[in-house]
């Protein structure tokens, strides 16, 4: 499936408008695009999460925390590269990029943060 992520979104001959997402190796974030229902590539997610969580690269733990300017109030986590681990944000449900996360879990694994487990076995 990662290799249909480095394809371009493909709209498909149909003539359908469904809401979807594809992700964007450029800008490291998932998309909006209208889908027709037929055909496309695989490069073609129901949700921004499915997506991301298909795709994002470890680059992202380097990106920016970008909340967005829409308003959902949406709690997620990201990665502070300044501050060297994951932290909460509010994010807006648009115009984001890969650095979201949807738990603390999640953004620990993914950006490379040792869990309390791996830490006891360092000391």
């Amino acid at each position: 499936k990662e290799d249909s992520c480095q394809l371009g979104y493909s709209q498909g001959p149909c003539l359908g408008m469904f809401k979807r997402y594809f992700y964007n190796g450029t800008s490291m974030a998932c998309e909006t695009f209208y889908y027709g229902g037929c055909m496309g590539n695989g490069n073609n997610f129901p949700s921004e999460k499915e997506c991301l969580q298909t795709c994002r690269t470890v680059q992202a733990c380097n990106l920016p925390i970008v909340r967005g300017p829409c308003r959902a109030g949406i709690e997620l986590w990201a990665f502070d590269a300044v501050k060297g681990k994951c932290v909460r944000f509010i994010y807006g449900g648009c115009n984001g990029n890969g650095n979201q996360f949807y738990s603390q879990k999640e953004c620990k694994e993914y950006c490379g943060i040792p869990g309390e487990a791996d830490e006891e076995l360092l000391r």
